[in-house]
C-alpha cells in the first residue's frame, strides 16, 4: 500500500488526476492523502508523483523494525512446526 512523504509533497494533486479511483486520494492540509481502504494499488499515483513523494510500503518509517511482511510478530515461522527440530520430545515420539 503506497503512502505519502509529506516532506517531499508539493501539493501539485497530479496523484489525483491520475489515480482511477474517485476519493482514494485526496488533499489534507495541502498535501496528498491516500486512503488505503480504497486504494487498488495500481501504481499510477507513483508514476504521476514529480517528486517521488509517494512512496511503497516497504519504505514506510512507521513500519520499520515491525517485522511486517516477514511473517514475524504473529506466530508464523520458526518453530511452529512439528519438525524433529531441537526441543523438548525430540527422538521420544511426541
Amino acid at each position: 500500500m503506497p503512502w505519502v512523504r509529506e516532506s517531499d509533497c508539493t501539493g501539485c494533486e497530479l496523484c489525483i488526476k491520475a489515480c482511477p479511483v474517485e476519493g482514494a486520494i485526496t488533499m489534507r492540509n495541502g498535501k496528498a492523502y491516500i486512503d488505503n481502504n480504497l486504494c487498488t494499488r495500481c501504481g499510477k499515483c507513483f508514476e504521476a508523483c514529480p517528486k517521488n513523494a509517494i512512496r511503497p510500503n516497504s519504505e514506510n518509517p512507521l513500519l520499520k523494525g515491525r517485522g511486517v511482511g516477514r511473517g514475524m510478530g504473529r506466530g508464523i515461522g520458526r518453530g511452529t512446526g512439528r519438525g524433529q527440530g531441537r526441543g523438548r520430545g525430540r527422538g521420544r515420539g511426541f
